[in-house]
């Protein structure tokens, strides 16, 4: 195959995929995502979610309950986001028992580093229905924010959706202070911050 033929069927493969829907790139972008080795082609893929922007807890969990809130299994899923807050991808990572013990750091953070991901948004859920938070949750959350700080990935939250409720760790004070240069934090860690608290879903 000459240079100019693969230009062309190169050429047509890419006009087949911009002409794909939104919900057909979607599942063509998670499935080939979990393979990828070239952090390039990632934000190709995940065209169809950069509209999507993650600024509050709320947004997270309106984002994930539909598919999380009711399921009799722990999932944990990572969020991966740009600069602007927009949405790279919605990553699932483990189906089962969600523990600290369990949980490795880097199967977590793969997502990020392959989509360049400036930060992350890490979401599971509790079966049970009580969205608060269990130790292994809080020993969780402080590992996956210590790595984040040493790949220069943000770790902003990490939501527990429970039912018609949700649990921001940030808000509820267990986000560990890691991050020595506070100016590159994002807007949603910003605006977090401030005196306005979100317990069980709803502003106090």
């Amino acid at each position: 195959m000459t240079t100019e033929q693969r230009d062309r069927i190169d050429g047509r493969t890419v006009e087949r995929l911009k002409q794909l829907s939104e919900a057909e790139l979607a599942l063509l972008a998670r499935a080939l995502l979990a393979t990828l080795g070239q952090a390039e082609l990632a934000p190709l893929l995940a065209r169809h979610e950069h509209s999507v922007m993650i600024t509050s807890p709320r947004e997270v969990y309106d984002l994930l309950a539909p598919e999380m809130s009711g399921l009799a299994q722990e999932q944990l899923r990572v969020l991966t986001l740009n600069t602007r807050q927009g949405l790279l991808g919605n990553h699932l990572i483990y189906q089962g028992t969600v523990s600290a013990c369990h949980v490795r750091v880097a199967e977590v953070m793969r997502p990020a580093i392959v989509q360049q991901a400036s930060s992350v948004i890490i979401v599971h859920n509790h079966p049970s229905g009580d969205a608060g938070p269990s130790p292994d949750d809080v020993r969780l959350t402080r590992r996956l924010a210590e790595a984040g700080s040493l790949l220069d990935i943000e770790v902003v939250d990490h939501v527990i959706i429970a039912g018609a409720t949700f649990r921001s760790c940030r808000e509820s004070g267990l986000m560990p202070m890691v991050h020595e240069h506070p100016d590159r934090l994002s807007a949603f860690t910003r605006g977090l911050d401030r005196d306005d608290r979100i317990v069980g879903g709803d502003l106090e």
